[in-house]
This record gives C-alpha cells, sequence and structure tokens, in this order.
C-alpha cells in the first residue's frame, strides 16, 4: 500500500496537463488518508482492526525497521525522478523549429 501510494505521488506531474497535487483535492486526500491508515496499521492503533482483519502484532524492532524501509523507499524514488526530470525533463528534449 505504501508503495502504491508512493507510486501516485511523485508520478503524479500535475501543470500542464492535468491540475496540480493541491487543486485535485479528491486524489490528495486519498494519499493523506492511506498514509495515515499505513501509520495506523504499523503502529497498531486498532486492535480490534487488527483482530477482525487476523493481523498478528509486529515487535517493536521490526516496526522501525519497516518505517525506515518505507520512507526510504519513498524518499528513493522522489529523488531518482527528480534527478531524471532534471537530466532528461522535458525541456532538454525540445527540438528547435
Amino acid at each position: 500500500m505504501a508503495m502504491q501510494m508512493a507510486t501516485f505521488a511523485i508520478n503524479y506531474k500535475g501543470h500542464p496537463f492535468m491540475e496540480s497535487l493541491v487543486e485535485n483535492k479528491p486524489l490528495l486526500w486519498s494519499l493523506l488518508l492511506s498514509g495515515i491508515a499505513i501509520l495506523g496499521l504499523l503502529c497498531g492503533s486498532s486492535p480490534e482492526f487488527n483482530l477482525h482483519f487476523g493481523l498478528v502484532h509486529i515487535p517493536t524492532e521490526f516496526k522501525v525497521v519497516i518505517s525506515q524501509v518505507v520512507v526510504g523507499d519513498f524518499l528513493l524514488a522522489l529523488s531518482v525522478d527528480r534527478l531524471l526530470q532534471f537530466l532528461l525533463g522535458s525541456s532538454k528534449l525540445q527540438v528547435p523549429s
């Protein structure tokens, strides 16, 4: 779920082809609520939810590792996207007429 959320957030380019992420309220809210859900599942904030869906308790040391992996995945994907956009962006590929 975190990887899918990161993919949508990073690959959404906005202007000039679409409205910006801030202007696209449904997508912005879905990304924010997904982030909150990921945080809630990771923290185990709802034992009833975990019991209902059969989720097991995650030890604290693994929660830290999972959090680091999720944040690292997002930051690495964002940095690669921005680097490639800088190096190969649309302004680099324009052919003079």
